[in-house]
């Protein structure tokens, strides 16, 4: 893959729409080429500037309407008169079941929100240090976010017995500190074949998948993860 073909795909990478095939294709093509791997990493900033702006809308009118008329909230005028010895136990039960529909309308158009799920896709170690940190400003912005840390290519070297960052300090620590947070770290076992490093050499606090990539596609698809690029 050369660089103009890298960058009819670098929109659709950095949302997590591409294919297997062709995602794989552009990472080893970001491998080894700094340019491209700027415009990925300035679009991944972006893509997560925007989400961290985004807020939620208040449902369109006719939505609203068609679930009032769904969970059966009548017009006054369309409910038939009650005779005068059932006023009160009519009146008793219209008010518990305007009760209980308007509840029920509440829990559609705002339904409980469940504690974000992110991946987070690490594929170069030279920045893991710097991503940790943004990872940390995450979890201290958003507590109770589900994490799960997905490395493969270079991306696996900060998950390496030994790994130190770029102050000297060694990863091992530093990621058992997450751990305990509950944030998960995975590690390709596709990488580890490739580059033939033993498994053994992967620190405990981090799990092997069989691929990097197709944890991701997993995670989002089956689990309903959002993807974010470290």
């Amino acid at each position: 893959m050369n660089c103009r073909d890298a960058a009819k795909i670098m929109d659709a990478y950095a949302d997590g729409e591409l294919e297997l095939a062709n995602a794989v294709a552009l990472e080893e093509h970001l491998n080894v080429c700094q340019r491209c791997r700027g415009i990925e990493r300035n679009l991944g900033a972006l893509r997560g500037a925007v989400q961290a702006h985004t807020g939620l809308e208040r449902a369109p009118a006719e939505l609203r309407a068609r679930l009032t008329q769904q969970f059966g909230v009548q017009r006054k005028e369309d409910r038939p008169a009650p005779r005068r010895g059932l006023l009160l136990g009519a009146f008793a039960m219209s008010a518990l079941a305007l009760l209980g529909s308007a509840a029920a309308l509440n829990l559609a158009l705002h339904p409980a929100r469940a504690a974000p799920k992110i991946v987070y896709h690490i594929n170069n170690s030279d920045t893991a240090g710097a991503a940790l940190r943004t990872l940390n400003n995450h979890l201290e912005a958003a507590p109770g976010i589900k994490v799960v840390v997905v490395a493969h290519n270079d991306g696996i070297d900060f998950l390496l017995d030994g790994a130190r960052d770029d102050k000297g300090q060694l990863f091992a620590p530093i990621v058992r500190r997450f751990r305990e947070r509950g944030v998960e770290f995975r590690v390709c076992q596709n990488t580890l074949t490739r580059r033939k490093i033993e498994t053994r050499a992967i620190i405990p606090d981090a799990a092997l998948v069989p691929s990097g990539i197709a944890e991701i596609g997993r995670l989002q698809s089956e689990e309903g993860y959002v993807y974010t690029r470290l």
